[in-house]
């Protein structure tokens, strides 16, 4: 990677060498400066922006690839609380648990995104937690739901699939049976490793194996509860098919609170294919032909899994007044001081490049070979704390068709790089930070849209930017009201799946901030063709 960003713009160079050396005129710019920099020797052109905020409003939260649960106390925008309802499901119709099935124990499993460190010195396994916010416990409890959730939407002929939001909550907890099956008053994730004790499935010796796994949550649940609900249950109607069950059971409702006004946030994948997620019982059965009571019984084991395009995440935050009186103050003309971007039901910014349609035309008609284009946002750091908890990465996509940009399929590491925080750091740069580890800018390179833009290959559409922190997610989600951009584009009705799966926020210097040094900027470099 650092090989390509380093000679990427070598034919350009060799150009200008060639051009220099041929003729001693002037570079010449429209409202730029000859500059060094990122590409020395090579005149810049500062392009006209303009960006504002947009608040979002509830937003479609089923069928995320992964989901938050917890509490999070971000910096700058307050107390964030995501809750999940997640459906669970029969691995097969009509489950045979044999002659007498008695429940050993029940337990429930969700792993944690993790990194596996080096081993410490006795050997042992040593993990550290991924997409974890905040170090402080959260009260978590886990209810059974009594609210069915639809594969499809009844109200638009089970044609299209239903769509649940970020908003509905208190809907969901209207809808809860009985007590909470299983409360911690004071959980936080552990990074820690997890060991337990299993007895080997069928074994004629009753041996027990040592299970050694990464951290995650794994508790029990109560036996009485789920041989009555499911063991008991056995050739009944209620598990006769998935149909049936998930009316009877209708899934797990993850609920967090705060304690003493604070908590932590985790990142937590419910698809039961790509982890271990999900419930397993342990029981023994006995033969038909058992001679005496006395006779031991047969160990099994019966997995309740959970459906990832039905688990439905709920997010409760209340923007500061301020913050919310700055949104809604910025606006297309003449643009915002500061930009907001906030994850989850948060908040985002539009970016329109160029002043208008004739500074677009005078470029093109200067006929430049262009050798970057970037936009590059400044971090108020008056108003941003620093730190990890800074978003390290954020995403830029085309508005008007939510659609990734064209530098995003052009570069380098797209939908190759194993680890997120190594993908597209071409197009997408991580956060730059100073010796303390806060945040300075983000400079993003739109090379490829904007030279097409130029060349009349696309419309110069609005852009929209993100917090996120896994920038090769590129599907989008509905948002339940549209929302308005002016009268010059259609209105907002999706969002970056991307921005969901974050807590995270920032405050970025925008085209209007009061200070001129950190305004956001719209470069251009490149070499004069002499036509």
């Amino acid at each position: 990677m650092i090989f390509l960003k380093k000679y990427r713009f070598l034919p350009a160079v060799v150009l200008l060498v060639i051009a220099m050396t041929s003729c001693d005129d002037d570079f010449n710019t429209i409202g730029g400066e000859i500059i060094g920099g990122e590409l020395p020797g090579l005149p810049k052109y500062e392009a006209g922006v303009v960006a504002y905020n947009k608040k979002l409003g509830p937003v479609q939260t089923n069928n995320l690839p992964s989901v938050l649960l917890g509490v999070y106390n971000e910096p700058i925008y307050g107390q964030q609380v995501a809750n999940v309802l997640a459906q669970l499901s029969l691995p097969g119709s009509n489950p045979n648990f044999g002659n007498e099935p008695r429940l050993d124990s029940v337990v429930l499993t969700l792993p944690y995104f993790h990194t596996r460190e080096e081993n410490d010195e006795e050997g042992n396994a040593v993990y550290s937690l991924d997409s974890v916010y905040g170090d402080s416990p959260f009260k978590l409890s886990v209810s059974r739901s009594g609210f069915f959730l639809n594969d499809f939407d009844p109200e638009e002929n089970f044609e299209n699939r239903q769509r649940y939001y970020s908003n509905q909550g208190d809907l969901f907890e209207n809808n809860l049976v009985g007590d909470p099956i299983y409360v911690d008053n004071s959980f936080k994730p552990s990074p820690q490793e997890v060991v337990y004790f299993q007895e080997q499935e069928d074994s004629e010796t009753n041996e027990i194996d040592t299970v050694r796994v990464a951290p995650r949550l794994r508790v029990n649940l109560p036996v009485d509860y789920f041989q009555e609900n499911i063991l008991d249950k056995q050739g009944s109607p209620e598990l006769f098919n998935n149909n049936n069950f998930k009316n009877f059971f209708r899934g797990l409702y993850f609920q967090a609170e705060p304690v003493n006004d604070d908590g932590s946030m985790m990142l937590l994948d419910f698809d039961s294919a790509d982890t271990d997620a999900g419930i397993t019982l342990y029981y023994t059965h006995f033969p038909e032909d058992a001679e005496d009571d006395d006779e031991e019984g047969v160990q099994r084991t019966f997995e309740l899994v959970f459906e990832p395009s039905n688990t439905v995440n709920t997010f409760s935050q209340e923007f500061p007044t301020s913050i919310e009186t700055n949104i809604q103050a910025s606006n297309d003309l003449p643009g915002a001081e500061d930009l907001y971007l906030k994850g989850g039901q948060g908040s985002m910014a539009v970016i329109e490049l160029f002043e208008d349609e004739e500074e677009i035309q005078a470029i093109r008609d200067n006929d430049w070979l262009i050798n970057e284009a970037n936009l590059t946002f400044y971090v108020n750091q008056d108003l941003v704390s620093g730190g990890e908890s800074e978003p390290t990465r954020i995403y830029l996509y085309n508005l008007d068709n939510n659609q990734i940009l064209l530098d995003y399929q052009a570069d380098p590491s797209s939908g190759q790089a194993e680890n997120p925080a190594r993908a597209l750091l071409t197009h997408l740069p991580a956060l730059e930070r100073d010796e303390d580890g806060n945040g300075i800018l983000y400079k993003l390179r739109i090379t490829e849209h904007v030279r097409s833009v130029l060349q009349e290959d696309i419309s110069n559409v609005k852009l929209g930017l993100v917090v996120t922190q896994n920038v090769q997610i590129v599907n989008f989600a509905a948002l339940k009201e549209p929302i308005d951009l002016g009268q010059d584009g259609e209105p907002l009705n999706r969002i970056p799946t991307a921005s969901l799966i974050t807590p995270e926020g920032t405050v970025l210097h925008g085209n209007l901030s009061s200070n001129p040094e950190k305004r956001l900027e719209f470069n251009i470099f490149y070499t004069e063709t002499n036509n």
